[in-house]
């Protein structure tokens, strides 16, 4: 034996002539897959895919979120329950209310930005108001209807079930 292949089987008792190069790029080139498949999902492991019910409606009490008592504001109003929903009270008696579930790929809850949403996954980002501003997604973000109760102080967000 030579000094090398002594060398080779001190470092690994099971081979005794190494590995090959085809099977070591094969190895290699599997690593750097997984390795890229998994950065590509790794955001959504924060959050994931919606695909639930939405809920149904859900009725808001404006004075429990101190974003809401301006126009302007906005909040994510679910409580957990059914799709991730946020209020964005565009004018003094109007609301809009939208799913925070990206139109890209699904991905929720989108994070609320001074300027609207942001989907983390993929980069896409959209108005208070739902539509796409920038990123991949093909389209604005679900809406959903509103009615405002100003007696009541309250929003009804008419989500589908």
């Amino acid at each position: 034996m030579t000094a090398s292949s002594d060398a080779t089987l001190s470092a690994c008792s099971s081979c005794r002539g190494g590995i090959d190069r085809r099977t070591f790029l094969s190895a290699a080139v599997l690593a750097a897959v997984a390795a890229a498949l998994d950065g590509c999902a790794a955001p959504l492991d924060a959050g994931g895919q919606f695909n639930g019910a939405y809920g149904g409606p859900l009725t808001v009490t404006i004075s429990h979120f101190s974003a809401l008592s301006s126009v302007g504001g906005v909040a994510r109003v679910d409580n957990g329950s059914g799709a991730p929903t946020a209020l964005y009270r565009s004018g003094n008696a109007s609301f809009v209310a939208v799913a925070l579930v990206c139109t890209h790929a699904g991905y929720y809850p989108l994070d609320i930005t001074s300027s609207g949403f942001y989907c983390p996954a993929h980069g896409s980002s959209f108005a208070k108001s739902g539509g796409v501003t920038g990123g991949v997604a093909p389209t604005a973000l679900q809406g959903f209807t509103t009615t405002y109760d100003a007696s009541a102080g309250t929003v009804t967000i008419n989500r589908p079930t």
